[in-house]
C-alpha cells in the first residue's frame, strides 16, 4: 500500500490530496496515486456503505471529514473541506461542475445545491468548480484487480437548506 500518498483511511475508502481542477480526471488521479486496485470513490458507495450498516460517524471520524462552514449562513465553505467523488460513475453534473461530498452536520450552508444527502443532511452530495483540495478513492491499494463499478442509482436533487 502507497500509505505515504493516503491522508485518511477506512475500510475501502481512502483520501488523497490532489492538485486537479474540475476538468481534469480525477479516475485516473486515484489510480496513478494508489495502484490499479484502486478507483475514485463514488456517492453510491457511500450510500452504499451505510445501507449496510456502516456508521456515518465512524466514516466522518476516521476520514477526518471536517465541517463545511464555521455557520450554516456562511456563503463560502472552508477551503479544503470536501472530497471529490462521482455519481453513477459520472464526474460532473452540469457542464464542469465536479461532484463532491460534504459534512453539514445537519443544516446545509446558505447557498449549498444538494443533489443527495446521507442521515438528514449529515452528509451532503454537491458539485462545483475548484482546483485542488481532496478526493476520495475506493479499493484496495495492495491489489492489481480495480473494484467493481457501484449499481447506478437516482440522485435526488434538492436546493437549499
Amino acid at each position: 500500500m502507497q500509505k505515504q500518498k493516503i491522508a485518511a483511511s477506512y475500510q475501502q475508502f481512502h483520501v488523497i490530496a490532489h492538485d486537479l481542477d474540475e476538468t481534469e480526471d480525477l479516475k485516473a488521479e486515484c489510480k496513478a496515486q494508489l495502484g490499479e486496485g484502486v478507483r475514485l470513490a463514488d456517492w453510491n458507495d457511500i450510500v452504499a456503505y451505510v445501507e449496510a450498516g456502516g456508521s456515518v460517524e465512524n466514516f466522518i471520524e476516521a476520514l477526518n471529514i471536517p465541517l463545511e462552514y464555521v455557520k450554516p449562513e456562511d456563503m463560502e465553505p472552508i477551503p479544503n473541506t470536501s472530497y471529490r467523488i462521482s455519481m453513477n460513475g459520472e464526474l460532473h453534473w452540469s457542464g464542469d461542475r465536479h461532484y463532491f461530498f460534504a459534512r453539514h452536520d445537519h443544516k446545509l450552508r446558505g447557498d449549498f445545491l444538494a443533489h443527495s444527502n446521507l442521515d438528514n443532511y449529515r452528509l451532503s452530495l454537491g458539485s462545483w468548480f475548484g482546483k485542488g483540495g481532496f478526493a476520495l478513492c475506493y479499493g484496495d491499494p495492495d491489489s492489481t484487480v480495480a473494484p467493481p463499478e457501484p449499481e447506478s442509482r437516482e440522485a435526488v436533487r434538492k436546493s437549499g437548506g
